[in-house]
């Protein structure tokens, strides 16, 4: 009987804490994304970024035509490699 009454409470509890949650929509892409360019030259501010990038996936498209994983994997490959590509929109890169 205890032990029922526990995990009644314990379900109680979780289902309350979840309704308490902001109702801010939440997506996640797996495996090959599919989100559009939104198109327009924009200026990479690289100052903003260390010598270490976040592993989030919010692309950019760089002025070579490739398709970073962010705007500061961009950054730092122009560190790395000594290059100047700007980003051309945020997004995927058209194919």
């Amino acid at each position: 009987m205890n032990l029922t009454v526990l995990f009644s409470s314990a379900l109680l509890l979780s289902v309350s804490v979840l309704s308490l949650e902001d109702d801010a929509p939440v997506t996640a892409t797996y495996g090959s994304p599919k989100q559009t360019a939104q198109t327009g030259p924009t200026q990479s501010d690289c100052d903003k970024y260390g010598d270490f990038c976040t592993k989030e996936f919010d692309p950019v498209c760089g002025s070579d035509g490739k398709t970073y994983s962010t705007e500061c994997v961009l950054c730092q490959q122009n560190r790395e490699k000594k290059t100047d590509v700007t980003m051309e929109s945020k997004g995927v890169c058209p194919s």
